[in-house]
């Protein structure tokens, strides 16, 4: 398998960022002024957004807590079950109704917006860039 970029999103509460920086640096070499993160309305967790190259598949569960494969468009971030459940919101088509890639989304109306699904239910909150002052 080939070197590919994955794009990851790991929720990490307030107090434990800076560890987390750190983790990742050893871990990955991914040093800090790559690692975006965004303040989650009602949340007590930063996101904090950071690529990674991998040549096999990654155990996300047994090696970062709380981590997702995300994608990005503009401002809107999201994961590809999100952005089929949006599809299928938008269209009021039920699941597997629907061919995804044929309807295209206005990415404008989720302009700073996390969708995910939790629980199987389509979650979008409002999310606003943030920089530590270290």
């Amino acid at each position: 398998m080939a070197n590919r970029q994955i794009l990851l999103a790991s929720f990490i509460p307030k107090d434990k960022v800076n560890w987390f920086l750190d983790f990742i640096n050893i871990k990955f070499g991914i040093n800090k002024k790559y690692v975006f993160i965004f303040e989650l309305e009602n949340e007590n967790d930063y996101m904090l957004t950071y690529s990674v190259r991998a040549k096999e598949r990654i155990d996300l569960y047994s090696m970062v807590y709380k981590t997702l494969i995300i994608h990005k468009k503009k401002n809107t971030i999201y994961t590809i079950n999100a952005l089929n459940k949006l599809i299928e919101m938008e269209t009021g088509a039920g699941n597997g109704n629907i061919i995804h890639q044929n309807h295209k989304i206005e990415w404008g109306d989720y302009n700073d917006k996390l969708i995910l699904v939790v629980d199987d239910n389509m979650v979008i909150s409002d999310i606003k860039r943030i920089f530590l002052n270290n």
